[in-house]
């Protein structure tokens, strides 16, 4: 096992195989995300620091693109993207709340605000609240860049850079 992220919320490591990763699980409080995943190449864990023995395994096909994590705490559960889902898990008992699957792989996970979080995918953007409701898509080229500010989301595609309105999706500029 190695540590591939040390952050203030979380430990993101990554594991040589199933097999090792199944081992840790069993010394823990835990769930095992993205187990029916077709193309086991990957096996990531996450240990939440701010609670004991808390731990998710994670299981992922061969993309190369790492788990993306946001850890919520006022509703006590993490979003977790992986290949082309997204899991929201129940930090307290330890199951999915809900699963979210899209059309491209998940880059990764943001805050958008208190109540909403995006998901930015290789080929677009959902805007979803934390129990899982669709407020709004945009549909894209492949994003090769991004940057959040307060209320709009630049995307870069490799035929153009536009900006998107957090509270609606909409384009305002080109």
């Amino acid at each position: 096992m190695r540590i591939v992220n040390n952050l203030s919320d979380f430990v993101l490591q990554e594991f040589e195989s199933k097999s090792e990763l199944v081992e840790f699980v069993e010394g823990h409080q835990s769930i095992v995300i993205n187990a029916n995943c077709i193309d086991m190449k990957k096996f990531y864990g996450i240990s939440i620091k701010t609670i004991d023995s808390t731990f998710i395994g994670i299981i992922g096909g061969g993309h190369g693109i790492e788990p993306s994590i946001l850890i919520n705490k006022m509703d006590s559960c993490s979003l977790i993207g992986i290949d082309e889902k997204v899991y929201c898990v129940d930090l307290k008992n330890f199951e999915n709340r809900w699963i979210k699957e899209f059309d491209s792989i998940v880059y990764e996970v943001v805050k958008a605000t208190d109540s909403t979080f995006l998901v930015i995918c290789e080929l677009g953007v959902v805007s979803l609240t934390y129990s899982g409701e669709k407020l709004w898509e945009h549909t894209s080229d492949v994003i090769t860049d991004f940057e959040l500010s307060s209320n709009i989301l630049r995307l870069s595609t490799e035929e153009e850079e536009y900006s998107l309105l957090l509270a609606n999706g909409n384009i305002v500029d080109k």
